[in-house]
């Protein structure tokens, strides 16, 4: 009797429960450390094509304000693949006579930076000329603007100044005139990460200092050309540069890590076309 209510009211848990208990045990910790490890993974890879997509997308801002002001006509001075030289213009005005401009309000930085030349526009052709060499502004008194009845708007941040040399005799009062700067844009080795490819910005004449402006990107990122109106955009530039129309930008930017358990690191592909807004044709 007394035996029997032992085994009816023991306490504890026998060797095979045990063993059963540390199974299950072991299979819902195996699935929870799977459901951690595939989580992680899947933000890692996510971060990584974010980093990667960020490369390409913190350089449009810059570049596209810069290429999208370019003159059709004469504002790429040189292209290639990898590198292209244009006339960036910052500050736009009409001239008063052959040597005094009236210049619309433009950005400090940029107006401070420094002056490659000056392109004037023919009022009967349509044409901007260009004028590189020795340009000089400065800051000018002339009452020129008064006689010719054009307005300098001082008070809105807008400048008289000077430019030498000056226009030609065929430049009548009001031709609308640009002061511009050569601006360089060059897919080359990254100084910051010397595997990949970076992006590097240089304003020239007078030369400033190189900036890396975005990096890493793929060994494929390269300038291609819009010529004429044609839509689709081809891979050398064309001999005649006054042609070209625009630029599409290949930038397949990189993440710096890859991934763990990946061989590489993440890619994304971003591919933009950049047309000159200053143009005639």
């Amino acid at each position: 009797m007394r035996q029997k209510l032992y085994r009816k009211f023991r306490r504890g848990v026998s060797i095979p429960e045990v063993l059963v208990g540390l199974v299950v045990v072991a299979i819902v910790g195996l699935g929870i450390t799977k459901m951690i490890t595939s989580q992680a993974r899947f933000f890692a890879t996510q971060s990584a094509s974010r980093d990667a997509r960020n490369v390409s997308r913190s350089t449009m801002n810059r570049i596209i304000s810069d290429l999208r002001m370019v003159e059709a006509s004469g504002g790429v001075v040189s292209a290639s693949a990898t590198a292209v030289t244009v006339r960036v213009p910052y500050a736009l005005g009409v001239s008063c006579d052959q040597s005094v401009l009236s210049l619309l309000p433009a950005d400090s930085a940029q107006y401070g930076s420094g002056v490659s030349g000056y392109a004037w526009r023919n009022g009967t052709t349509g044409v901007m000329s260009y004028v590189e060499t020795s340009v000089t502004v400065s800051t000018s008194a002339s009452i020129a603007c008064t006689t010719a009845g054009v307005g300098v708007l001082t008070s809105d941040g807008g400048k008289l100044v000077a430019v030498s040399p000056g226009l030609p005799v065929g430049a009548t009062p009001g031709t609308p005139v640009l002061l511009y700067r050569r601006v360089q844009y060059q897919f080359k080795t990254s100084s910051a990460i010397p595997v990949a490819t970076g992006l590097f910005r240089q304003a020239l004449s007078p030369d400033s200092a190189e900036q890396e402006i975005a990096t890493p990107f793929a060994s494929g990122a390269k300038f291609r050309f819009f010529v004429g109106n044609s839509a689709t955009a081809q891979d050398n530039p064309p001999s005649d540069l006054s042609t070209l129309r625009g630029f599409e930008l290949n930038l397949t930017g990189v993440s710096e890590r890859a991934v763990a358990g990946d061989v590489a690191s993440k890619k994304e592909a971003v591919i933009t076309a950049i047309f000159f807004k200053n143009r005639t044709t």
